[in-house]
């Protein structure tokens, strides 16, 4: 499922306790949005970030923060019940929106890391991805910041870790990455199979649904990565498998868990 037009534009780059400043892919405008989503402040970055200091001033840090990463053609909403069930559950969640289908996902890790920089760094930092967002959760292994070292646990959820051969399929002419973007490309051409493997406990599941490869876009070998510590099956299709009963229950067990490294 893709996301209706107009909602792959903003990439949010800062992050203050559902308080988000987002910028608009192309760095044509910016915008301060409270924790509703709605729309407070617009004009420069330096502008929307005065305002948000006024509404939300700075935090201390928290001890567990985990940040949830949507799909490809996705938004945060695709991630909203994950979410809520993170929160009842006593984390920090930042569930953040960025244009997946118009920037490569070294651009996207590095937007990531943008926001990262600007909070302070938490005692623990975990990640929730589904499909895409898995990928850039390991581009991010490779930067050098402060809060890499909080790097805790990593939950994803039909991630194509070693591509996709559906999208390579359906990729013949160029078609599906003039509509997808040049992410989509990417995981097309395996692109994957050079980012790095996480060096924290990673759980990951995938859906199996039936009459289909896998959950119809990614087949359940190409979700799997090589020492994750979990990894398990459920029967669901790739567009909501985030929302399977036992992915939300086992995800929530996977973050609660002691260190394992």
């Amino acid at each position: 499922m893709i996301e209706p037009p107009g909602t792959q534009l903003w990439a949010d780059t800062r992050w203050r306790d559902g308080w988000r400043v987002q910028c608009r892919w192309d760095g044509q405008a910016n915008r301060l949005l409270n924790p509703a989503g709605r729309i407070v402040c617009r004009g420069s970055l330096p502008r929307c970030e005065r305002a948000l200091d006024k509404a939300c001033p700075a935090l201390a840090p928290v001890d567990h923060l985990v940040v949830l990463l949507h799909g490809l053609g996705r938004t945060r909403r695709s991630l909203a019940r994950l979410d809520r069930a993170l929160a009842q559950r006593g984390f920090t969640t930042a569930r953040l929106d960025y244009p997946s289908t118009r920037r490569p996902i070294q651009e996207h890790a590095a937007t990531v890391a943008e926001l990262l920089d600007h909070v302070p760094t938490p005692t623990k930092l975990s990640f929730v991805s589904h499909s895409l967002g898995g990928l850039i959760i390991r581009q991010l292994v490779s930067y050098d910041a402060p809060w890499r070292s909080a790097f805790e646990r990593i939950v994803m959820v039909a991630p194509p870790n070693q591509g996709a051969s559906l999208a390579a399929s359906l990729d013949q002419g160029g078609v599906m990455r003039g509509i997808l973007g040049p992410s989509y490309a990417q995981i097309a051409e395996g692109f994957a199979n050079t980012l790095p493997v996480p060096d924290v406990p990673v759980a990951i599941f995938a859906g199996d649904a039936a009459g289909v490869p896998g959950d119809g876009l990614v087949t359940v070998d190409e979700t799997r990565l090589q020492g994750s510590s979990e990894h398990h099956i459920v029967p669901a299709i790739h567009t909501f498998v985030m929302n399977h009963p036992a992915v939300i229950r086992r995800a929530i067990s996977f973050l609660s868990g002691p260190p394992d490294r």
